[in-house]
This record gives structure tokens, C-alpha cells and sequence, in this order.
């Protein structure tokens, strides 16, 4: 019985610091994506378009595609064998860059160029990538980037 208790315990302990983790992750993406945007204005951005309920924010883009695609790529990456880093770089680029093409295909932000789309999507999916590899369980740098970090991106950038 206190074994089955403790199993419970560590498998909650477990997946809580792989969310933070990935919040993290997301939070150090949204930051990167939004200090990019503002160093090179670039008025063609899908998240600067002016039309109604066509624009995807940089919020939509980290929390709802890239995070459900590193969260994919990640339960691929339990399931096989063990591999090298720049093989699941490797996974993790070309589930990106299906993903993303497949997604925008024929989105009118991107007046038929995907291809810019999955680009795009590839580079947000390796920094998600980058940062579990960065943020370790007992840092403070990762609550940080995955609760201080995006309230400060949503109203100070």
C-alpha cells in the first residue's frame, strides 16, 4: 500500500515538472518572439495583420500550435528507442514543419507560401526544443519563464 501511495506521489511529481517545463519552454519562446518582432518590424507578420479574426497572435502560435507539437513530438520520443540529440532535433523539426505546412497551406496571411509557415514553425519548435534542454527541475529560472515571463510579454511588450 505505501508503495502504490509513493508511486502515485512521484508519477504527479514527475508530469508537474514536465508541464513547467514545457511552460517554461513556452514562455522563453514567447519571449524570443516578441523581441524579434519588435527589433525587425516586419509589417507582413500573420500577428500584424489588421483584419478581423484572420491575424494569429504570437500567443496562439507558442501556446496553441508549437506547445500540442513539442507535446506530440515528445510522446513520439518516449516510444522509441534512446536517441542522439540531433536525431530528436531531427524528429522534432520535421513534425514542426508538417505541421505548420500542412496547417497554413491555405491560410490567406500567408498568401499561398507555407513553406515561410513551416520555416517559421520549425525555428519556434527547436527554441521549445532548446529550452528542454535549458530549464532543469531545480532552477529558479523556470517558474520564472513559465509564469513571470509570458504576464510580462502580454502587457509590457
Amino acid at each position: 500500500m505505501m508503495k502504490r501511495d509513493y508511486s502515485f506521489i512521484h508519477a504527479r511529481l514527475k508530469s508537474g515538472r514536465y508541464t513547467m517545463n514545457k511552460l517554461a519552454s513556452a514562455g522563453l519562446t514567447l519571449l524570443m518572439l516578441m523581441l524579434l518582432s519588435r527589433t525587425l518590424p516586419m509589417p507582413d507578420t500573420p500577428w500584424s495583420m489588421q483584419s478581423d479574426g484572420l491575424s494569429i497572435s504570437p500567443e496562439i502560435w507558442v501556446y496553441s500550435y508549437a506547445m500540442l507539437i513539442s507535446i506530440a513530438s515528445d510522446a513520439i520520443l518516449a516510444v522509441l528507442p534512446p536517441l542522439s540529440r540531433l536525431k530528436q532535433a531531427s524528429l522534432y523539426a520535421a513534425a514542426a514543419y508538417t505541421t505548420f505546412y500542412c496547417l497554413f497551406i491555405r491560410t490567406p496571411e500567408f498568401d499561398g507560401y507555407p513553406e515561410l509557415a513551416a520555416a517559421a514553425g520549425v525555428c519556434t519548435i527547436l527554441v521549445f526544443f532548446t529550452g528542454k534542454r535549458i530549464f532543469s527541475d531545480h532552477s529558479l529560472f523556470t517558474p520564472l519563464f513559465a509564469l513571470v515571463v509570458p504576464l510580462i510579454c502580454l502587457f509590457c511588450l
